[in-house]
């Protein structure tokens, strides 16, 4: 993979972060939701995008992004997802940062998100960006499984 970039959304990157979402995050959400909650949401979202460097063009390609909301006083997060070929690249802990970095500029102290209990992988990530389980929701997502909320003071 060549290097990788990270920026504000844009609106023409919309139709990509629903792709992401809805091929990583398992959700019932529709591309219609995502697409408002992203609008309402427009100062919290980044992207990742990897340029590949011809000698014709430069073409920008998107392979992650996260996306944010200010929750009862507090930042959380509300989804980050990262094209599987480019996982274990660090994609995803720059995409934290740069939302942990946005929140903590407008005076946040907290960050909290959730994740689905049977999400290993996801949960070892969380935990290695210093993110701590704090409590269960129990039957959080619309199929009945529970969410464990982890938060980190930044």
């Amino acid at each position: 993979m060549d290097e990788f970039g990270l920026r504000k959304a844009v609106e023409s990157d919309l139709q990509e972060i629903i792709r992401l979402w809805t091929q990583n995050i398992k959700t019932i959400n529709t591309a219609s939701d995502i697409a408002d909650f992203i609008y309402s949401s427009r100062d919290y979202f980044f992207v990742a995008v990897s340029t590949l460097a011809t000698l014709a063009s430069t073409d920008e390609k998107l392979i992650g992004f996260v996306g944010g909301a200010i929750r009862r006083g507090h930042g959380h997060i509300s989804g980050i997802a990262v094209d599987k070929e480019c996982r274990r690249r660090e994609v995803g802990e720059e995409l934290i940062k740069v939302l942990e970095h946005k929140f903590r500029t407008n005076a946040f102290e907290t960050v909290t998100l959730e994740v689905r209990k049977s999400n290993r992988s996801a949960m070892q990530f969380y935990e290695k960006q210093g993110y701590k389980p704090s409590y269960i929701v129990k039957g959080y997502y619309a199929d009945g499984e529970d969410a464990l909320v982890y938060a980190k003071k930044i």
